[in-house]
């Protein structure tokens, strides 16, 4: 069993920014808005009009995709915290998130429609 204090030391080595969980929904709204789509489809698959790699089912983490909106490593603009807040951040990063879901998974929570 993980102890209080080393619980505590793992929470605070983990960005403030990836722990707030932020809002899926949100996250996609600043996705279209900011047209993140072009390079990266609607759906995250990739290969958009400007062919951005896909983000769906690519094994990001929460910190990664956090680092690559603040610092990308290829022609992807770095969207700073004057252009993006912290918030919006971690609303895109739910967002990014939730594209990777299994389709069907919140179906599979219902449990009418699993008898």
């Amino acid at each position: 069993m993980m102890t209080r204090a080393l619980m505590l030391m793992l929470l605070l080595a983990i960005p403030a920014q990836a722990q707030n969980l932020g809002d899926a929904a949100r996250g996609k709204e600043i996705f279209l808005r900011d047209n993140c789509y072009t390079c990266h489809g609607t759906t995250g698959a990739g290969g958009g009009a400007l062919g951005g790699p896909r983000l769906a089912h690519a094994g990001l983490t929460p910190n990664a995709i956090l680092n690559e909106l603040r610092h990308p490593r290829a022609v992807m603009p770095a969207y700073s915290e004057k252009a993006l807040s912290d918030a919006e951040a971690a609303d895109i990063v739910a967002y990014i998130q939730s594209l990777s879901r299994e389709p069907g998974a919140d179906a599979k929570a219902i449990k009418l429609l699993n008898q």
